[in-house]
């Protein structure tokens, strides 16, 4: 009876172990010694109610079914109160490094940077055209790290675009704008229709608009160019379009949620915003009613038409020195996690990927960001990405200064450049 009872609780106890997300059979039983060349440990943030969390795991079991003896060691926490961020770093800080994590980039892998035991993976997209084939371009330069490398192999991402109205357009019969000239005849038609022509928050968060109009300016040079010649002048553009009332009459004073409810309540024609919006636009039901598009260019832009801010915050890296010790068995589970098949499970969830995928199954909406992605000539940075964020602040805050006439556009910049120490 005692044994029966005590099987009983040992049986639960792994049950419920199992059942925390991110544990697997080798993690729970810690009978696995992840130094076997048949073993890998792989960390990520997509644990718990992670919307990614299932279709990771079910890329796991997919990898382990393809490759039969290898244990895969799932050491995934939550982003939750910086658990990942200082267990991945915490790792690394300690020679214990994972053989594959997905992680963040930029400032917050520089631990993992200075590490040294990275992998770069220029020469393995070499080994393979055809899988390299698959990625979009302009992701990999996007997450090249300063010394010109690609650490983070780039996965999911987001844009930022112009949104519009597609049932507001065709009843007014406006065309979507491409050029400046177009914008504002459109901006000039709604508003005689009593419609706002651009929906946007001066007070809270204009910066979609001053990153998107400073690239169409600047491109992509001027753009990553702290304080460019250019930047000034995109800026003058915006006081245009508002001394054009191109914006809701309270723009200088609007809650950033209250002008997007605008453009979700069809009362607005444009907004220019992020993927990030793609949840609450299908909420609304509007993914069938509305498009979106690269900002139209700027009068002598620079940029390419097809140009858009957008990023990778994220991405898959691989312990060098893990993957020579184990035959390069790391950089397979990453080559399967970022195969066509898996990426679109990933992307069906959210967000847009950094590997082409089949879109003629998305609703219209999500279709046209992928493609936009897909077609951009160059994928670019937010602007803040490259100047301090007292700098960036300066600018944005002074935005309802600058289009009243109270300050110049030169000035500011000036301003934010001497704060950018």
């Amino acid at each position: 009876m005692k044994k029966t009872l005590l099987f009983k609780i040992i049986l639960g106890s792994l049950i419920l172990l199992l059942a925390i997300p991110g544990t697997t059979i080798a993690a729970a039983s810690k009978k696995v010694d992840e130094n076997r060349k048949d073993v890998i440990r792989v960390v990520t943030y997509w644990n718990g109610s992670d919307p990614f969390t299932g279709v990771f795991q079910k890329g796991i079991k997919g990898f382990k079914e393809k490759n039969p003896g290898v244990q895969v060691i799932d050491n995934s926490v939550t982003a939750i109160n910086d658990a990942f961020r200082t267990k991945i770093n915490t790792d690394f800080a300690a020679g214990n490094e994972p053989d594959v994590c997905y992680a963040f980039t930029g400032a917050d892998a520089n631990q993992l940077y200075k590490s040294g035991k990275l992998l770069t993976w220029e020469e393995e997209l070499k080994k393979d055209p055809q899988w390299a084939s698959n990625f979009i371009k302009p992701a990999f330069e996007h997450n090249r790290y300063q010394d010109g490398k690609l650490y983070a192999l780039p996965y999911i991402g987001y844009s930022e675009g112009m949104y519009f109205n597609k049932d507001l357009f065709k009843k007014h019969k406006v065309k979507v704008p491409t050029n400046w000239n177009e914008l504002l005849l459109a901006v000039k038609t709604f508003k005689s229709k009593g419609i706002v022509p651009i929906s946007v928050s001066f007070s809270e968060e204009p910066h979609y608009l001053i990153e998107t109009f400073i690239l169409s300016l600047g491109g992509k040079k001027g753009h990553e160019k702290p304080f460019d010649p250019s930047w000034a002048p995109a800026l003058n553009y915006i006081k245009q379009l508002y001394e054009k009332g191109a914006f809701q009459k309270n723009v200088l004073t609007i809650k950033s949620a209250d002008a997007n409810d605008l453009f979700f309540n069809e009362k607005a024609a444009m907004m220019i915003n992020g993927s990030w919006l793609q949840g609450a636009f299908s909420s609304f039901g509007m993914e069938y009613k509305i498009g979106v598009m690269p900002v139209p260019m700027l009068t002598n832009g620079k940029a390419d038409p097809t140009d858009i801010i957008g990023g990778f915050g994220s991405g898959w890296y691989v312990s060098k020195p893990k993957n020579i010790k184990k035959n390069g068995l790391p950089v397979k589970f990453v080559k399967y996690m970022t195969t066509q098949n898996m990426m679109k499970q990933f992307v069906d969830i959210g967000g847009l990927p950094a590997i082409k995928v089949n879109t003629s199954y998305y609703p219209p909406l999500k279709k046209a960001g992928i493609d936009m992605q897909v077609k951009a000539k160059n994928i670019c940075n937010p602007a803040d990405n490259f100047i301090r964020p007292v700098a960036f602040k300066k600018i944005w805050k002074s935005l309802p200064y600058i289009v009243t006439g109270k300050m110049t556009a030169e000035q500011v910049i000036k301003e934010a450049k001497a704060l950018n120490y």
